[in-house]
Parts: structure tokens; C-alpha cells; sequence
């Protein structure tokens, strides 16, 4: 008798949990957590002195809580505006001084630190507004933000 108590109230919880109608998103729509996105640009056969690239996100799911810098050339943290850091967009740029760290190929150029609240996927938008190789002339590039704890969520443009 006392295992058969212990089934049904088991099924019970079981099935009230199954059947309480309460979406996926409903359950994490309160959840707070912190993720990283790497920022890389891709000069292809260029070497990249500098960047800007705008940034956009949803504002009410997504925060800037912080920025660094990238790799090769661009270890500092980029410029920005601190407006863009709750705003829903920021544009980030950096260049580099020496032009012997300038590189050509894909550059990890920033990485930021969001706070995020909600279901997942988090989208960013990147849009490249500049670059330029060694002496100032302008070259085309490509962008990506890349989550890198997991979370498979890139742009390219």
C-alpha cells in the first residue's frame, strides 16, 4: 500500500509538472545571466589598422556590462560611446599605432560582457562602418560577434 502512496503521489507531481501549461519561456523569462561575445572582423588579404563597427542588440533583454580588447594589434579596449552601454546600440572602433601588428586575415578585435535576462537566443546585429589598412586607405570587411560559452549565435555582414 505504502509503495503504491508513493507511485501515485510521485505520477502526481510528475504529471502537475508536465501539465501545468507553463511555456519554456514563461519559466526563464525572470532568469539573469552573464555571457561573452567575441567581436572579430575578417580583412581577408588586407592587413586591418582600424575599425568601426555599430553594435545592436535588444535593449530590455541585453546589457553592456563590459568591453575588452581583442588580439594581435588590438589588446586595448576599443573607443565607445558609455551611452551605448545600456542604449540597445554601441559602436565600438580602435586603431593601431604601430602598423607592424597590423594583420590580415580574421582579428578578434573586442570582446564584451552582457548581462542578459530572458530566454536565449540573444541577437546582435553588427554592421561594419569602417575600416582601413596601414596609411589610412578604406577596406571592406566582415564582421561576426560569436558567443563563446555555447551559445551558437552569429552575424555576419
Amino acid at each position: 500500500m505504502k509503495k503504491l502512496l508513493l507511485t501515485l503521489s510521485l505520477f502526481l507531481v510528475l504529471a502537475s509538472t508536465v501539465f501545468s501549461g507553463v511555456s519554456e519561456e514563461e519559466n526563464c523569462k525572470d532568469i539573469i545571466n552573464f555571457r561573452t561575445v567575441d567581436i572579430s572582423v575578417d580583412s581577408k588579404a588586407n592587413s586591418l589598422a582600424a575599425y568601426q563597427i555599430d553594435i545592436r542588440y535588444d535593449k530590455d533583454n541585453v546589457k553592456v556590462v563590459g568591453l575588452e580588447g581583442g588580439s594581435n594589434g588590438f589588446i586595448n579596449p576599443p573607443f565607445y560611446d558609455r551611452a551605448g552601454l545600456e542604449g540597445g546600440r554601441i559602436i565600438i572602433a580602435a586603431f593601431i599605432d604601430d602598423d607592424i601588428h597590423a594583420k590580415n586575415g580574421k582579428t578578434r578585435v573586442a570582446r564584451l560582457h552582457l548581462r542578459t535576462k530572458g530566454c536565449s537566443p540573444y541577437e546582435l546585429k553588427t554592421k561594419p562602418m569602417a575600416a582601413a589598412k596601414p596609411g589610412g586607405k578604406e577596406i571592406s570587411v566582415d564582421v561576426e560577434a560569436s558567443f563563446i560559452d555555447g551559445q551558437s549565435e552569429n552575424n555576419r555582414q
